[in-house]
């Protein structure tokens, strides 16, 4: 008789998680604790990007920036065809030599950092062009920005000042939330403006000293669901989340899409163009934020107790590693960006993340280690009798995979950090 009971919380979009008092009795057992902080994440400083909305500006200063953000645009154009003539694989070396002096020439009215600017755009954009298997025509930079080297960029209160066409310098004032005054006063890197319909905003990167990760007392398995976002669970099973309703809200939203898309391509519907404006955007910016909500839950809730957290790894699967059913269940969520969240988060709060090998997961008893069978979405262990959840069956063995990962690294490390022919501590 299958016997299983497991106490499991869902969340939908909007509701909070409920953080539990329970730690795990298992902790890593080491006993370099300093060194082995500092093998898994190195300390140095991490780069943050905020985003700022800028105030209504004045007629000349709103003609100032218009008429920079369309030369950068000009510009990064001028370096993108300079590097296809180059003929090589870009880098900042090679492409400055080869055209710096001819473009600086057209643009004299540029300040020269700027120029310099536009080439390392021009240099991310044919590289991520190089990069994409479906490539097709030559890349044309099209974004209505402009970007500017902390060097030049001058940060006081609610104002930022930037250098504009023809090196004339202007402040432009920005609304700044209580909340971010503080992070007014770290370091600054590039800078970025960028122009959104009729509103502006500067995107400025920030260097955020990093907390030290600590030695995690237990860890948090994390699978990517079929029916769910992600689900979450424990080596212990005493932790059993669902995030599971914003899929369909993404699905209903893309057939509604695709309706109007229909109707639009045969003039059926005058308001099929309102709707599509309408809906532009508007699933990226939702899935945006609901993976914030997520990542910003998970990562609290590692930290209270003081967890790790363990992803599988998705790397390569969109390019046929895996079956393809497995590979679709990908389209159906923005992962990547929920997975760079969790992990820069995870960073901010000292939290340590590894990346596991998710093969065999769904089809191992997370209780006694035995392959099993799938029924109904249902995991069922022949030996051991286990009955559950297929998602959270596999994340639980996630989590185990974690720690063996964690406690492998740690051994190597110290290893490596032992004298010749001494014993460890």
């Amino acid at each position: 008789m299958w016997a299983t009971e497991v106490a499991v919380d869902r969340i939908r979009l909007g509701q909070r998680a409920v953080l539990g008092q329970h730690i795990a009795d298992r902790i890593i057992d080491t006993t370099a604790t300093d060194r082995l902080i500092n093998f898994l994440v190195q300390m140095s400083n991490m780069k943050l990007t905020q985003k700022f909305k800028l105030f209504e500006l004045r007629k000349r200063k709103k003609e100032l920036l218009d008429t920079t953000i369309a030369r950068f645009k000009e510009c990064v154009n001028e370096w993108l065809k300079a590097i296809d003539r180059l003929g090589e694989y870009p880098n900042r070396r090679n492409v400055h030599q080869f055209a710096y002096k001819e473009i600086r020439e057209k643009f004299q009215d540029l300040h020269s950092n700027v120029v310099q600017e536009a080439m390392n755009r021009a240099i991310e954009t044919y590289r991520a062009w190089l990069r994409n298997p479906n490539k097709g025509d030559k890349p044309c930079f099209k974004a209505d920005v402009v970007s500017f080297k902390a060097v030049d960029v001058k940060i006081e209160r609610h104002f930022i000042s930037v250098p504009l066409i023809n090196n004339e310098r202007v402040w432009l004032p920005m609304h700044v939330p209580p909340k971010f005054k503080q992070l007014l006063k770290q370091k600054i890197g590039r800078v970025q403006i960028s122009r959104i319909g009729n509103e502006y905003y500067a995107f400025i990167s920030f260097e955020v000293p990093e907390p030290e990760p600590y030695v995690p007392k237990g860890w948090l398995g994390i699978d990517i669901g079929i029916k769910h976002i992600i689900v979450v669970s424990d080596t212990k099973g005493k932790i059993n989340r669902f995030y599971n309703n914003a899929i369909n809200w993404k699905k209903s939203l893309e057939y509604k899409r695709a309706d109007m898309q229909r109707a639009k391509d045969k003039r059926h519907k005058k308001s099929a163009w309102r709707v599509l404006r309408r809906l532009s955007g508007k699933i990226k910016n939702l899935q945006s934020y609901i993976n914030h909500c997520i990542a910003k839950q998970l990562v609290l809730m590692a930290k209270e107790r003081r967890y790790g957290i363990a992803i599988e790894n998705l790397k390569g699967l969109r390019r046929g590693k895996v079956g393809k059913r497995h590979r679709k269940r990908l389209h159906k969520w923005a992962y990547k960006d929920l997975i760079n969240k969790i992990v820069y988060k995870a960073k901010l709060h000292g939290v340590p993340v590894v990346f596991v090998n998710p093969k065999g997961t769904s089809r191992t008893c997370s209780k006694c280690g035995a392959k099993g069978v799938v029924k109904d979405r249902i995991f069922v262990c022949r030996k051991c009798g286990l009955k559950l959840d297929r998602d959270l069956n596999a994340s639980r063995n996630i989590a185990r995979k974690g720690m063996k990962e964690f406690n492998e690294r740690a051994f190597l490390f110290l290893e490596a950090s032992s004298p010749q022919g001494g014993e460890h501590p």
